[in-house]
């Protein structure tokens, strides 16, 4: 049984960090304050400063709430974490290009210089697999693969011709200030994933689930939730479902291994 200082501890959400930490904690603010008073207990948003800092969080059940790449929600669902939400929009990669770039297919990055927030990310992941697939371009062998710390920062590096192209999605293109995105032109990836899982430790207990799941489902209809989902470009929230689970797990698998490996 939970006990009334368990209830009024801070519940935490721990945010995947594809941005910058800032500009990720104020888009998320409108779903902390509406959680934090239909619950009415504190709501803390967290991130980490790595992906693998914050695979290295999941995998210790650090947060109460996990919004995160399917990947790691994969290996969150592994660890017991129960399965709320997706966000409709598909996580498809997209390679960023500089606005008037000679790049016009994905078999021109051969001997390129290409920027991704990092090799954990999930279109990071996807991405890699694509260009090998398809186009027989191996990272470190075909193209240099370079992490940038998030994906914002990637793709300001392509607007600014620092770099030649980057891997990121639609979702972090549409997060990045306009006069930015008006630099850039993007490539589309034949590949997909399920996008970001929300997800909740069930250490909260069944009650608190079932209300949290209601309180996003209700966020999502609000003026705030609107805004929310036209800056963030997620489009709405669809319930996660096992199909998605088993669609992430070769890329959990794959991660776990390319993590294992760097120890």
């Amino acid at each position: 049984m939970r006990t009334l200082a368990e209830d009024a501890r801070p519940l935490r959400i721990g945010l995947l960090p594809t941005i910058a930490s800032l500009s990720l904690l104020r888009l998320y603010d409108p779903l902390r304050r509406h959680l934090q008073q239909a619950l009415g207990r504190p709501v803390d948003l967290y991130t980490s400063a790595s992906f693998r800092a914050y695979a290295d969080d999941v995998m210790a059940e650090s947060f109460d709430m996990v919004i995160t790449a399917p990947h790691f929600g994969v290996m969150a669902f592994d660890k017991g974490y129960v399965p709320l939400f997706r966000y409709r929009l598909e996580l498809r990669p997209v390679i960023i290009v500089p606005k008037g770039s000679p790049i016009h297919e994905a078999r021109q990055l051969a001997g390129k210089r290409i920027l991704t927030a990092n090799r954990l990310t999930a279109l990071s992941v996807v991405a890699e697999g694509w260009l090998q697939s398809d186009y027989n371009l191996v990272a470190g062998r075909d193209y240099e693969l370079v992490d940038a710390s998030n994906h914002s920062t990637a793709i300001r590096a392509v607007a600014m011709g620092d770099a030649d192209a980057a891997i990121s999605g639609v979702s972090p293109l549409q997060q990045v200030p306009a006069d930015i995105r008006d630099k850039v032109d993007s490539l589309p990836c034949r590949l997909a994933v399920p996008h970001q899982f929300t997800m909740a430790h069930p250490r909260l207990g069944a009650q608190t689930i079932d209300r949290i799941r209601d309180e996003i489902a209700e966020f999502a209809v609000t003026p705030n939730g609107r805004a929310f989902f036209a800056a963030s470009g997620f489009q709405g929230f669809v319930p996660l479902a096992p199909a998605d689970i088993a669609a992430a797990r070769p890329y959990a698998d794959l991660v776990r291994h390319m993590m294992a490996d760097a120890r």
